[in-house]
């Protein structure tokens, strides 16, 4: 496959515009012969949920640069996505992207339920769920099921600072939270598993009873132009009915001018040179239209992270223009217990907020630019 790389960066942090990026089939559907690179990067809490949100991932640590991930088609005509020695196996019935099951060394698991990764267009506020059943094969001895739901999110859009240093705007992210139980058992040689489908009433009967689940949360971030994400963290946890444990976490950076597949991808290299186009004219004019914040103060967004809080709370924001900002934090009872004034403060800035001796319970923090107050609720562990 012939590699050209096509890329769209900013060198400052841009102006966010009204228009929210939508997600299409045709826009963001994976194709066969796409090649994009994964760079692992130090984890960092999502953050919050909403609109106009930063997410500052530019001071995150490189762990490995080398993950590939490749898309070819199989000859039922599923779109095969492979990575760490594993296939994920794809298909798009109608407007529905479904898992339909993966492979590797050692397991093969095919959804006989398939699991709905998403419902085009996906617009920011969407929302998605199902239901899921898979069975398979673990090293040829054991018969491995799982069954749960899927659960998906179109949570949050903002502005994105990238481990590189360049921004993004007009960024959507994707929540997916998976939650399911898993058995395994012995698997006679010879013996095929028969297909059998589980009702909905039998998987919410297993997620209610079974003594240990398993959760993993996902987020992607995605730009507009950009076929694939731009940034993902994943994230997984164990339940028992005494305790959560988390199992491991891991992020992942998408450089832009590693996608592989953009000289091949006419609607997506039309969108780019739409930015283009669009930010030449917003930087030769000063029609207001093009922000979506107010004119006299310009744009300013923030993120929380994390929440619900054990010890201590990060908040980053980013002010457009110079700006007094002001940040205060409230019990329960509205007693005052954190006030910080940032005077004439513009571009990012990191604050945090010791929160290891506070009692369990309910905290209301406000961060107010000089015009305007942004409310959130804080819960502490």
């Amino acid at each position: 496959m012939k590699k050209a790389i096509y890329i769209f960066l900013l060198s400052a942090l841009p102006i966010l515009s009204q228009a929210q990026h939508i997600l299409t089939a045709e826009n963001n559907m994976m194709r066969p012969e796409d090649e994009i690179v994964k760079q692992q990067v130090d984890y960092k809490d999502p953050g919050r949920a909403g609109q106009n949100v930063l997410w500052n991932f530019g001071e995150l640590n490189l762990q490995n640069e080398a993950y590939r991930l490749t898309y070819s088609e199989d000859r039922n005509g599923q779109i095969r996505g492979t990575e760490h020695n594993t296939r994920y196996y794809y298909r798009l019935s109608g407007d529905t992207l479904l898992q339909t099951g993966y492979e590797n060394p050692t397991t093969l698991s095919i959804d006989e339920q398939p699991e709905i990764l998403m419902v085009f267009p996906v617009y920011y506020g969407d929302s998605t769920f199902g239901y899921f059943n898979a069975n398979g094969r673990y090293s040829e001895r054991l018969h491995i099921s799982a069954m749960g739901t899927l659960c998906g999110y179109a949570d949050a859009y903002g502005m994105m600072i990238l481990p590189n240093g360049d921004t993004m705007k007009n960024v959507l992210r994707i929540r997916s939270v998976k939650t399911f139980a898993e058995t395994m058992k012995s698997l006679k040689r010879g013996n095929k598993q028969p297909k059998t489908f589980v009702s909905t009433d039998s998987i919410n009967s297993r997620l209610q009873n079974d003594s240990v689940l398993f959760e993993i949360e996902t987020f992607r971030w995605y730009a507009k132009g950009y076929r694939y994400p731009i940034f993902e963290t994943v994230n997984t946890i164990t339940k028992t009915q005494d305790s959560i444990q988390k199992f491991f976490n891991v992020a992942f950076f998408y450089p832009p001018q590693e996608h592989y597949y953009l000289e091949d991808d006419p609607e997506n290299l039309a969108e780019l040179d739409s930015l283009n186009s669009s930010n030449d004219s917003s930087s030769n004019s000063n029609d207001s239209s093009n922000n979506s914040g107010n004119a006299d103060w310009g744009i300013f967004t923030y993120n929380i992270h994390p929440n619900p809080v054990y010890n201590v709370l990060s908040l980053e924001y980013y002010a457009e223009k110079p700006s007094d900002v002001i940040i205060t934090l409230y019990d329960a009872q509205r007693h005052l217990l954190y006030n910080k004034s940032i005077n004439n403060s513009s571009g990012v800035y990191n604050v945090t907020i010791n929160m290891g001796g506070y009692v369990t319970g309910s905290y209301f923090l406000k961060i107010y630019n000089g015009h305007e107050t942004f409310d959130e609720v804080i819960i502490k562990y």
